[in-house]
This record gives structure tokens, sequence and C-alpha cells, in this order.
């Protein structure tokens, strides 16, 4: 705008050097060229440019006045991309010489603004030429018709401001292009610095899982050798201290009795500590999301019809809590798979602020070859299944309860088990997780 500016302010001072009369000519002129320009700015649409610079270098070319502001009409025709009339014409036409052609003529737009020169440099060609020593030798002749500068001068004035707004629109052109490549390239940039750290995110979240899925994996390792190993040693000298024990009491050797008796207590309390401690590693070992998914996935294959569906809110639970749904899952599923024609079973896990939520529902119906005798899935008190039993016990067992009956036309089973007891559990992961 400031060089628009500019070069509306140069317009002007060519009309008052070459002494124009402030006239409704002179008005309608500058308001034209400050509309146009101010229009292509607002609206910069390629055919409403050209139109409209192309009816102002038009009437300049009939109205001398309209000639000092083309610095401006030369600045937007520099500066505005050309029309692409030229994949039209190939369309259009089979030939490509006519393609060639407008190629050639659609470039010659941008100096659409000289053709109005054409009539001011015709007649400073005739008022030089044989004939017209008179006419020079009375004063300046002036092609449009005033008096002020000489003619050369303010053609050649006009031409230089009309250069130097065609030389700024050429550069406008070329600064507009290059920021918008350069937003392109920083676009670019962000989208790729993005993309990467999304990556390393993902890298690092499984180099996290890996890894703890092998601190996971060595301490079930370790669970089971100590399991296997130790545990088997102790439970030998536990044996062996009994009976030496036995063989002192026969031969009434009261020292040998009582040192094979405080030998077997010592055993017994290391095979406890043994046990603890093999337990412990079992449970820090237990992958919950694991788990519950392997339980899920138990009777892929059994039936091509049949389709487990797995949501899980649960991230971690104690071990005795994993296995208890594990277990619970499995035996739904059984259930279903021997006393439901059912094609989908959802099966969902939510963690509620106080407890911990197993649902397993198929949308049924029955089996045909289901009955109550085998009490997989009946409520009745002489067919209570054994399964379900289980079920409610393991609830139970774990301070829950367990709901497994009829739900529409299928089957469901609901386990919720309390956190209360396992708040210890709950805050040192949280803790782990928060560090």
């Amino acid at each position: 705008m400031a060089e628009k500016a500019l070069l509306a302010a140069l317009g002007v001072v060519l009309a008052a050097l070459e002494r124009m009369p402030v006239d409704a000519t002179l008005i309608v002129a500058l308001l034209a060229a400050v509309s146009v320009t101010s229009l292509v700015a607002w609206r910069p649409s390629v055919w409403f440019v050209w139109l409209s610079t192309g009816v102002f270098v038009a009437v300049a070319v009939v109205v001398p006045v309209w000639r000092v502001f083309l610095p401006l009409v030369a600045y937007d025709e520099a500066r505005m991309p050309l029309p692409d009339v030229r994949s039209d014409v190939r369309q259009a036409h089979s030939g490509a010489w006519l393609g060639g052609i407008v190629s050639r003529v659609i470039p010659l737009l941008r100096w659409l603004w000289l053709l109005p020169m054409i009539p001011l440099i015709a007649s400073l060609v005739a008022a030089g030429g044989p004939g017209q020593a008179g006419a020079e030798s009375s004063g300046p002749v002036d092609p449009a018709g005033l008096t002020g500068l000489s003619a050369p001068v303010f053609v050649g004035l006009l031409v230089i401001v009309s250069c130097v707004g065609c030389a700024l629109g050429f550069e406008s052109r070329v600064v507009s292009l290059l920021r918008g490549e350069a937003r392109r390239l920083r676009d670019d940039a962000r989208e790729r610095s993005r993309a990467v750290r999304i990556r390393m995110a993902d890298v690092a979240e499984e180099r996290a899982q890996s890894v703890r899925m092998a601190t996971l994996g060595e301490r079930t390792r370790i669970a089971r050798e100590i399991h296997d190993n130790v545990g088997h040693l102790l439970t030998r000298a536990i044996m062996q201290a009994q009976a030496s024990r036995a063989v002192a009491e026969a031969t009434g050797d009261a020292v040998a009795t009582q040192g094979f008796g405080a030998l077997s207590t010592t055993l017994d309390d290391a095979m406890t500590m043994v046990r603890r401690s093999v337990h412990d590693l079992e449970d820090d070992g237990t992958d919950f999301a694991a788990q519950i998914e392997s339980a899920a996935r138990s009777f892929d294959g059994v039936r091509p019809d049949l389709k487990v569906s797995l949501t899980n809110d649960v991230t971690d639970a104690p071990a005795p809590v994993s296995r208890c749904f594990a277990t619970v899952i499995r035996e739904a599923l059984s259930n279903v798979v021997h006393h439901s024609a059912a094609h989908e079973v959802q099966v969902t896990l939510r963690d509620m602020p106080a407890l911990w939520q197993l649902v397993v529902q198929d949308p049924g119906p029955a089996s045909n070859a289901s009955d109550a005798s085998d009490g997989g899935r009946s409520t009745g008190e002489q067919g209570r299944g054994m399964g379900i039993a289980d079920i409610e016990s393991r609830a139970r067992a774990l301070g829950g309860t367990a709901l497994c009956g009829p739900y529409g036309n299928g089957w469901r089973v609901f386990v919720s088990l309390p956190k209360s007891r396992w708040a210890t559990h709950i805050g040192n992961h949280r803790e782990g997780s928060a560090s």
C-alpha cells in the first residue's frame, strides 16, 4: 500500500508539473486509478485484475489525462500472476500450434500499460519531423494538448515513473512468492518435526514396553528357578530332617531329637520365606493387560463363527485380581461355547473409582444342546453348575460379588471387586507412574 500511495502521489506531481487543470476529468482519473488498484488488492482474482487494468488502459489510450496514473496500472500488472488459458486452448483444439501462440502472447499482458504511451511517442516523432520546424520555433509541442513541461520531458518522466512502478510490482511479486515458499517450508519443517517427535515418542514407548516385558519375564523366570530348584531342595531337606528326627526318637537319643527338631523348624521357616518370595516375584511379573488379552483370545478358533470383543479400561491391577478376572473370562467363554449359539461375546472391564468391574455378555440364544442337567448355566439350586459356583467363590475370596444369569435372550456374567483391600498396591503403582 505504501508503494501504491507513492506511485499515486507521483502521478499527481506529474499532473501538477504539466499544469493540468483540476477539473472533473482529472478527479475521475485519480478516483478510477485508486479504485482499480484498491479493488485489485482487495480481491486479487486473476481475471478481475486483468479486466479492470485492461479497461483503465483502454480509457487512457483515448483520454490523455488518465495516462499520468499509468504507474499504478504498471505496478498491478507486473505484480499479479498471468491468466492460465493455455490448458483451455489445448483442450479446445487438437493442434498444439494455437497453444504455442497463446503461451507467447500471454506474457505480453504485463506490458499492456505501454499502449497509451504509443500516441505520445507518435506525437513526438511527428512534431520533430520535416515541415514542423515552424511549430517547434513557436514553442514546445505538448502531445497532451496542455501547457507546462515540454513534451519530451513529460513523456520521459511518465515513462520513468511507469517503469519504476513496473519494477516495484515485479519486486513485490517475487517477495510475495518467496514469502509463500518460506511459509510452505516452515510448515513442512514443523510437520516433519511433529512427525519426528511422534515417532520418537512411539519408539520410547515401545522401548519402555519392551524393557517392562523383559523385566516381568525375568522376574517370572527367577520365581520359577527358585520354585523348581531351591524349593525342591528345601523340601527334600525338610523330609530328611523329619526322618532323622524320627530315627533319633526311636533310638532314644534326646540330643539328636532336639537338634533335628530345631533343624526342621529352621527349614520350615526357610521354605515359608522362599514361598513368599516366589509369590511376590510372580505377582510383580504379572502383566494385567497381557493376561486379560490372553484369556479373551483363549477360545479363538474353537468356533469359527464366534467373535470375542474386548474393551479394557483397566491399565493395572494386583496379581490376584488379574488371575481372578482371567479365570472368570475363560470360564464364561467356555460356557458360551458349550451352552450358547451366540456369534459374538462382549468382554468389558471398567476401572471405577472404588472398584473394578468385569462383564462378559452374549446376546444368545441358548444352544439346543444345552440343558440344566449339565450344570453349566443353570440358575436352579439342583442344576447349579460348578463353573458359576467357582466364579462366585473367586469373587467372594477377594471381597467382591458375582452375578451370573440370563440377560435378554443371552447370558451375562457380572463380577465386581473392591479396591479398598488393594490401596497399598494402587498407591505404589501411581507413585511409579508419576516417577
